[in-house]
């Protein structure tokens, strides 16, 4: 399977990094749960009307444990859990949960195992080869509206501009 990435320069003129090029992926298509479905249907015994059930459940169900303050980890994939972004106080006494704490959001941490040369391995990438996009290709239009198919953040390249959000692992 290959991953495609295209080239781009930084043009944030406040970067170390301005006028350097580096690669960002560039999602050719989205696939939607009738699809995942479909795919998922061939490896297994679970017919595919059994699977988009299951997979409609799954969303909402995670949102309930989530909002309970508990992981959610799928084998083969990862772990999910909710993080919260602040504003700091000086003096912890000056902190309020109420009016420091100003988002959540989720955070997902991949599968990860340690390989025969003692690296890190991530479930999701196990096995990708990395092309360039050929020039001619016609990124497919978005479908329903999700995904980033022109390369952007939901592309999940790793720039010099984007910070570590310094999370453990699960």
């Amino acid at each position: 399977m290959t991953v495609f990435v295209k080239k781009y320069q930084n043009t944030n003129r406040k970067s170390k990094a301005f006028g350097k090029t580096y690669a960002r992926t560039v999602m050719i298509g989205t696939v939607g749960i009738n699809e995942l479905s479909a795919e998922i249907s061939e490896t297994c015994t679970v017919t595919r009307h059994d699977i988009i059930a299951v997979l409609s459940a799954l969303g909402p169900a995670m949102s309930r444990m989530l909002q309970s303050s508990v992981r959610v980890k799928l084998p083969y994939l990862g772990t999910f859990k909710l993080g919260v972004n602040t504003e700091g106080e000086e003096n912890e006494e000056d902190f309020n949960v109420m009016h420091n704490v100003k988002g959540i959001h989720v955070l997902f941490h991949p599968e990860t195992q340690v390989n025969a040369q003692g690296n890190w391995e991530n479930e999701l990438t196990r096995g990708s080869k990395i092309a360039e996009l050929p020039k001619d290709y016609k990124v497919k239009p978005a479908s329903g509206g999700t995904g980033d198919d022109e390369g952007g953040n939901a592309g999940g390249d790793n720039t010099p501009s984007q910070e570590d959000a310094g999370e453990d692992r699960p």
